[in-house]
């Protein structure tokens, strides 16, 4: 399974902390964290943990955080030949609060990532000749995702897009994502609805007729609710001790990317990716949370044993 992720990277500086703080509210008493993040990177490692053969699009500063970051992704087994260097701007960081109950709230200062456009990403076509999926997120430039998804529908790459941050999405790139990955308040946003007023089958159902081939819209610690084109149906999720939900999202993503070979959802597809989130959440940081495929197995073996 070959799966090239175009997308962020970012220093994650993580406080742990009682409580969230309300506006103008100190919070003490933190612990901190220093990890490595960014929503692309997030699902780049998580890809290559659980088994798949990744190549990272993305962009560092000029800064020390670059050659620390190239060294470290090549010792998850990821390629890393087509990442840019922008001399101008710095790597992007993410500031984060993670609250006892395990909700956090952050702050993303996009440096280098804001550079990942078009005219910097020499031969992309090429590199998608030889891909089976292609998986991309929203904090890079909007252009370069839909450019990329274009090339990569072009080429008969399935196309997997979790927009987020959320962001409004044209018909002409919904129409070429074969799978729609989102949150309950990016499902929202990018439907114009509300789950206050409309089910969930609603609003899943006007991101379907949109254009996306399949849709999940996660439900965090209450599953996820999957459309397609013969079903709709949710999937529970595993019952962990949850104690950091930051990576939560993009571990499932990256499994998704992992366990899409024929294209299409299934019951085992979509366990796979809701295993490895549920191990993620049980631990701090963002990709010091992501299990290994092995890990993810024996978590689903257990699990069907209870």
């Amino acid at each position: 399974m070959k799966i090239v992720v175009v997308g962020s990277s970012n220093i994650d500086m993580v406080a742990r902390v009682g409580h969230l703080p309300l506006p103008g509210e100190t919070v003490g008493k933190a612990s901190f964290l220093q990890a490595y993040g960014g929503k692309g990177a997030n699902q780049a490692v998580a890809a290559a943990r659980l088994g798949g053969e990744v190549t990272f699009v993305t962009a560092l500063g000029n800064d020390m955080y670059a050659e620390m970051l190239k060294e470290y992704y090549i010792k998850e087994g990821i390629v890393t030949d087509r990442i840019v260097i922008d001399k101008q701007k710095p790597t992007g960081v993410a500031l984060i609060l993670v609250a006892d109950n395990a909700e956090n709230c952050i702050a993303v200062a996009p440096g280098a990532n804001s550079s990942l456009l078009m005219a910097s990403l020499k031969n992309i076509d090429v590199l998608l000749e030889e891909a089976d999926v292609l998986l991309l997120q929203a904090e890079i430039p909007y252009e370069t995702i839909k450019q990329v998804a274009l090339i990569a529908h072009k080429k008969g790459v399935k196309v997997i897009f979790n927009p987020a941050p959320a962001c409004i999405i044209d018909s002409e790139l919904m129409r070429i994502v074969d799978l729609l990955v989102v949150n309950e308040n990016e499902a929202e946003y990018i439907s114009n609805s509300s789950l206050n007023d409309e089910t969930i089958e609603c609003v899943a159902s006007k991101l379907f007729n949109a254009g996306a081939k399949e849709v999940i819209i996660t439900l965090g610690s209450k599953g996820a609710y999957v459309k397609t084109s013969l079903e709709s149906y949710f999937v529970p999720s595993f019952s962990v001790n949850a104690v950091d939900t930051t990576a939560a999202g993009d571990v499932f993503c990256g499994a998704l990317a992992v366990a899409y070979v024929h294209g299409q959802l299934n019951q085992d597809v979509l366990r796979f990716a809701s295993a490895a989130s549920a191990i993620a959440v049980t631990r701090m940081g963002a990709q010091p949370s992501i299990p290994t495929l092995n890990e993810v197995e024996e978590f689903i073996k257990k699990s069907l044993t209870k």
